[in-house]
């Protein structure tokens, strides 16, 4: 034990590299322990509470109260700090605990975890986000497009929608040659511009799953690299329709004509289509 003892350097920076904290706590400790997950989903329960992604690693407590009441959350520290001392078994002692046995010795203290109780309130109020879905103003269109990059090709997928989310038209195809990611988003964009103006759309909303390609297209007239002169260009080409719009939204919302891009380089095909 006293070798195993001189391998924790006291003099070391305990600073969590995960949130910059100034001192590693037990929840840090327990994100990288797979038994930390096993102890949890061991009676169906998930592993979002350690899992998840948080600004500090802190966090996850908050989040955990805001799931569980009181009791409950006695009981899930509970677990975490036995969860703590098997670790420091394994450290000290090389003898690691069954997950459901660390499971078992709360539970007979505290007779039961539930995490879902929906007599006791939570300690803590869940936030409450408004979630709806926004109808588009009838003169636009809604025009999504994506990209997709296979061996030496590069697949496009455009798909035009109007104000109550019927599909219009729209286009997918590929051409020989493997892109850089972001070329291959301006070469989707190209494309989808293309559509909007086959089918006469004077009003329109980009959907863009890409930061950085929205970010040019919005700083397109002070932006000198290539790619920004490439933008500023069709601009002012008269191949840019009249009145568009740019919107960043999730890479979720372009799930159709991602698989529309795969599905051009599979299949070697090219198509335009359109809905009277």
């Amino acid at each position: 034990m006293k070798d195993k003892i001189k391998l924790i350097h006291q003099t070391a920076d305990n600073e969590c590299f995960r949130c910059s904290k100034k001192r590693e706590t037990l929840v840090h400790a327990l994100k990288d322990f797979p038994n930390a997950q096993a102890i949890l989903t061991i009676r169906g329960l998930d592993g979002r509470i350690i899992n998840n992604d948080y600004s500090s690693c802190t966090d996850c407590r908050e989040e955990a109260m805001r799931v569980q009441d009181k009791k409950s959350m006695t009981d899930f520290i509970t677990i975490l700090w036995n969860n703590w001392n098997n670790r420091n078994n394994v450290l000290f002692q090389g003898k690691e605990e069954a997950a459901w046995v660390i499971w078992e010795r709360p539970k007979s203290l505290g007779k039961e975890f539930h995490i879902h109780n929906m007599i006791n309130r939570p300690i803590l109020l869940p936030h409450i986000v408004d979630k709806k879905w926004e109808k588009l103003p009838t003169d636009k269109v809604k025009i999504n497009f994506d990209t997709a990059i296979i061996n030496d090709k590069t697949g496009f997928g455009v798909l035009t929608l109007d104000s109550i989310g019927f599909v219009m038209g729209g286009s997918y195809g590929f051409k020989e040659d493997r892109m850089q990611a972001k070329w291959a988003k301006l070469y989707a964009f190209e494309e989808s511009i293309k559509v909007a103006r086959s089918l006469n759309i004077g009003k329109a909303i980009f959907e863009i799953d890409c930061g950085s390609l929205a970010n040019k297209i919005k700083n397109q007239r002070v932006d000198n690299t290539i790619i920004g002169q490439r933008i500023n260009n069709l601009f002012k080409s008269k191949d840019m329709i009249n009145n568009a719009e740019f919107k960043w939204v999730n890479h979720n919302c372009n799930k159709v004509t991602n698989f529309m891009s795969y599905y051009a380089i599979t299949n070697n095909c090219n198509l335009n289509f359109g809905l009277d």
